[in-house]
């Protein structure tokens, strides 16, 4: 197995040349803390000082670093050299690097474009009034974006000219190439936008009426899910031998235990656990936290991962990528890649095959076990009754009393 990456300051000295020298060992050291393999890292190192030398000749000094200037030397030296993925990855991280230590400054907030300002304006009421979550707040700009796109072609916006047929020809424009869930987000958003206008002043009437509703099937679908021995299937397909299998085993327990989301587990810091209350803090959608109680198995599973595979690194996240950077996971998607590899280990084939399948079977399960629908959304932590509506479809024993007799008799 190749050694951890960590320079001594005299293997580094031959290497401070240029603008970027006398940073290039506290450079070192976070790609030391980020856990990377000695190969990378004095791939990484390596590539810096080039960038430096290169700054060097040109005469640019470090404070005039930027993204133009990054894309202009590894344009020159992918002419010379075959491009690598991890090039581009090594310089967004020695600028953020560069820019969380003051050494070079902040990038402006936009280009200058209308469409640019208007998304950073339209990104802090998300944030700081409907307090969306990072991952619909993302969706909701793309949204927007696409929209003023198509609206305004040439960047300049002149949102009092905006009229209901304007809106209209965007959604049908939008959804021609779109599936029904997809739609229904776009639309979702676009009226979110539209009151936004409206509420700020920039629109004198409310066109989020002009948005025409998609098809809803509200209830049409039965919540996929795992039957109990399946889950355990899940569970048990984790190799708790090694510490990737000790993470996994965590988090599966998390879904399939206590009903989290997937993003909800990617947000799980280690200042989450009360371990003398037996208390788990949970960050829900729309900034609801709440706490839920620390099951005995997933306390043990946490406390295993914890002691015995989580990697030292500066990362307060819980769950920790299993190869560098040694960060917490990026996305939520992440979460459902790993149930999706674990379904495939032991031959399962859902509808649904990411995370939320847990969830799903979590409830099911107790609906089984004669939990009410009431207590059901409440382990689930719906705030409205019609979210857990759904699982009805599922009580069979229920829905037979419900069933009328076949006219005629059985045949």
């Amino acid at each position: 197995m190749n050694a951890r990456f960590n320079p001594q300051a005299e293997d580094l000295q031959r290497l401070q040349v240029g603008p970027i020298g006398p940073r290039l060992q506290s450079f070192a050291a976070l790609v030391t803390r980020q856990g990377y393999c000695n190969v990378n890292g004095w791939l990484k190192i390596r590539l810096v000082a080039k960038l430096s030398r290169w700054l060097h000749r040109r005469r640019v000094p470090l404070n005039e670093l930027n993204e133009a200037r990054i894309a202009a030397f590894l344009k020159a030296r992918w002419k010379r050299l075959a491009s690598h993925c991890g090039d581009q990855i090594t310089m967004t991280l020695l600028l953020r690097h560069l820019r969380e230590t003051k050494v070079v400054p902040p990038p402006p907030l936009t280009n200058g474009s209308d469409i640019d300002l208007m998304i950073l304006e339209y990104q802090g009421f998300l944030t700081s009034e409907r307090s969306l979550m990072p991952s619909t707040t993302d969706r909701y700009l793309e949204v927007t974006r696409r929209f003023l796109s198509h609206r305004f072609s040439d960047g300049k916006l002149y949102l009092k000219k905006l009229q209901a047929k304007d809106v209209i020809d965007f959604v049908l424009h939008d959804t021609s190439q779109r599936g029904r869930h997809s739609a229904q987000l776009m639309t979702a958003a676009l009226r979110s936008y539209l009151g936004f206008l409206f509420q700020k002043g920039r629109i004198e009437m409310n066109l989020a009426a002009a948005v025409p509703a998609m098809p809803r099937q509200r209830l049409a679908r039965v919540p996929r899910y795992l039957e109990a021995r399946e889950v355990e299937m899940v569970l048990q397909s984790c190799d708790r031998r090694r510490k990737v299998g000790k993470r996994d085993y965590a988090i599966f327990l998390l879904l399939a235990r206590l009903g989290l989301r997937a993003n909800e587990v990617v947000q799980l810091t280690l200042d989450d656990i009360d371990w003398r209350a037996g208390e788990l803090l949970i960050r829900g959608k729309g900034a609801r936290v709440d706490r839920l109680p620390l099951l005995q198995d997933v306390g043990q599973a946490l406390a295993d991962y914890l002691k015995n595979a989580r990697p030292e690194c500066a990362s307060r996240r819980m769950f920790i990528q299993c190869r560098a950077p040694l960060e917490g996971f990026a996305r939520p998607g992440c979460v459902s890649n790993l149930v999706r590899w674990a379904l495939q280990r032991v031959h399962l084939s859902p509808s649904n095959r990411g995370a939320h399948v847990l969830r799903h079977s979590l409830a099911t399960g107790m609906l089984r076990n004669g939990a009410s629908l009431a207590q059901i959304g409440q382990v689930l932590r719906h705030q409205l009754p019609q979210s857990t509506e759904i699982y009805a479809k599922v009580d069979f024993t229920a829905l037979q009393a419900l069933a009328l007799p076949w006219p005629g008799g059985v045949l």
